[in-house]
């Protein structure tokens, strides 16, 4: 197994783990705990949001400690944070302990990517970028994988989130074998100096309205099928599967940048992602068309991140940690904001109608596309 393989693997499991298990895991499992704590859409989204409060904090300090701490101390705190976060709200029996499980779950997301883009520098270009691409789709594997979890486990969430901390547990082992130990060679740098360069400012506001338009889907997507009563509770969950499995074709994301160019690429992907939320907002009772409709937003929205996680390392090649993590930042701004905002719109529209304000929010991300960015490293040979 070569060095490159080992990376992506360890980097796939973290991001999975991380985000497709302790922070979308929420909404797999939203309608069972909103019966158990019998709490409305506006407490819910409140939750969500305060999830993505501390995922905005980790990844604000991410840039620094991958620089200080290295990438492999820094991926493991992000396996062993999500385990923490996924445990906790297991096992506790208030909603102000799952709370606690859900700030440390957002908080294991927000150092969970960045420390690999620092780990896959040394690596000849296109193997590079082949590699983080296959990490930015881990969020597809953890997704597809705590699906089927979520349908053994019936309406006990509490086991299903304590066997997603199982798996976190193991991510975090593997990354701390296949990670190098030591801090990272590149120079510590202030996350500020990115939000200073004025380079940034289309990426980071395309990041924000990403966020934003995504939370809705990510947040109440199964409750929205759960509520239009044409699927069954498990059936609403193994759609949310066939999001994370449809994810993992963002793995291509490189090739279609170097094919299309940055610019048509990530409007194309946008258009696509912005298409498949639309189609849950307008037609829940129809499987076909909430497949398909997740099966869009599933493989775009990896795909958007993707391209701009390469857009973020043209910016700061000498040190992609700081710029991925800028740029995650953007993203979980909008994350924040989202949940929050379509909770309380719930109510007096419903959440046909924020749904389909978010895939208005994520079509507005298209007039920001990068006008070019180099991808002539872009092989299409790993």
């Amino acid at each position: 197994m070569t060095g490159a393989v080992r990376l992506a693997g360890a980097g796939i499991g973290v991001v999975g783990v991380s985000f497709g298990m302790a922070r979308y895991g929420y909404g797999l499992l939203l309608p069972d705990i909103r019966r158990e704590y019998r709490l409305g859409p506006g407490t819910l989204g409140a939750l969500a949001s305060a999830g993505y409060v501390a995922y905005l904090a980790a990844t604000a300090a991410t840039g620094a400690l991958a620089g200080r701490a290295g990438p492999r101390r820094t991926a493991v705190s992000a396996g062993l944070l999500a385990a923490a976060g996924m445990a906790l709200a297991a096992l506790t029996r208030s909603p102000a302990g799952l709370l606690a499980g859900i700030l440390a779950g957002g908080a294991g997301a927000g150092l969970a990517f960045p420390p690999f883009s620092d780990a896959a520098r040394d690596l000849a270009a296109g193997t590079r970028d082949r590699v983080l691409a296959s990490i930015n789709c881990g969020t597809g594997y953890g997704v597809a994988v705590a699906a089927p979890i979520a349908i053994a486990a019936g309406t006990d969430w509490r086991a299903a989130w304590l066997a997603c901390a199982g798996l976190a547990l193991a991510a975090a082992a593997w990354a701390a074998r296949v990670l190098p130990r030591g801090p990272a060679a590149a120079s510590a740098a202030s996350p500020l100096r990115a939000l200073r360069d004025p380079r940034t400012a289309p990426l980071l506001t395309s990041a924000v309205l990403v966020g934003l338009g995504s939370s809705a889907f990510w947040t109440f997507a199964v409750e929205r099928l759960d509520a239009a009563g044409a699927l069954s509770s498990d059936a609403s969950r193994a759609f949310l599967g066939v999001v994370g499995a449809a994810g993992i074709l963002a793995t291509l994301a490189g090739d279609l940048v170097h094919r299309l160019g940055a610019r048509r690429a990530f409007r194309a992907c946008v258009t696509a992602e912005a298409a498949g939320i639309a189609l849950l907002a307008v037609a829940p009772r129809s499987l076909a068309v909430a497949v398909i409709g997740g099966v869009l937003f599933g493989a775009a929205y990896n795909a958007v991140v993707a391209i701009q996680a390469l857009w973020s390392m043209q910016l700061f090649p000498e040190r992609p940690s700081l710029g991925l993590a800028t740029t995650m930042a953007g993203n979980g701004l909008g994350l924040l904001a989202g949940p929050l905002a379509a909770g309380l719109l719930a109510a007096p529209l419903g959440l046909g109608a924020v749904l389909g304000l978010g895939a208005v929010l994520v079509l507005a991300a298209s007039r920001f596309a990068p006008h070019r960015f180099p991808v002539a490293h872009l092989s299409t040979q790993a």
